[in-house]
């Protein structure tokens, strides 16, 4: 009789610890950013950054500043407004569809990407993240999750996330995108 229940016992540990094993989340769901989830036009504020994304598109070429953009893809064109919260703030842009994650270009200066944000003085621009020609054919690609983040590495990082449906986006052959200024849109 004792042998029979030091056996069930060991058997109902091995099936815990094994319980406990495939229940412990994995590193990139522990250390990923905290994202604030909005619709186009809600303001979010999450650590360093308070913004609101006002208009999403999608062209084949860019004028910014003067500047023409093309590329062999599409270019996936937001437009927003950023603050800092408390203290100065960076400004980092990219598009996550279905696991591949796209960096804005930093092919031109006109661009909100990559600058810096003071506390409670907004700038208002846009951000250019190039993704392939065939985006809208790839099996999972319907929807995009354009994130802003305060730093390069948004691990453990308040983030704004806007999930946009891909399929409700018309190509534009080209469109205009002014220059990232100071203030309000």
């Amino acid at each position: 009789m004792r042998r029979g229940v030091a056996y069930l016992a060991g058997a109902g540990l091995v099936l815990l610890a094994f319980g406990v094993a495939f229940s412990t989340p994995d590193s990139d769901w522990v250390e990923g950013p905290m994202p604030a989830r909005v619709q186009i036009g809600e303001t979010a504020t999450v650590g360093d950054l308070v913004g609101t994304v006002h208009d999403v598109r999608l062209a084949r070429e860019v004028e910014a500043d003067f500047t023409r953009l093309t590329t062999a893809g599409v270019w996936f064109v937001a437009d927003f407004t950023v603050a800092g919260t408390t203290e100065r703030a960076g400004v980092r842009v990219d598009v996550l569809i279905d696991g591949v994650q796209y960096p804005a270009t930093d092919r031109s200066d006109a661009v909100l990407d990559g600058s810096t944000v003071d506390a409670g003085l907004p700038r208002t621009g846009s951000s250019l993240v190039e993704l392939p020609a065939d985006i809208a054919e790839r099996p999972g690609a319907s929807t995009a999750v354009l994130r802003i983040s305060p730093r390069l590495d948004s691990r453990l990082d308040g983030v704004i996330e806007i999930v946009v449906d891909l399929t409700a986006l018309d190509v534009a052959d080209r469109v205009e995108v002014e220059a990232a200024r100071d203030g309000l849109r």
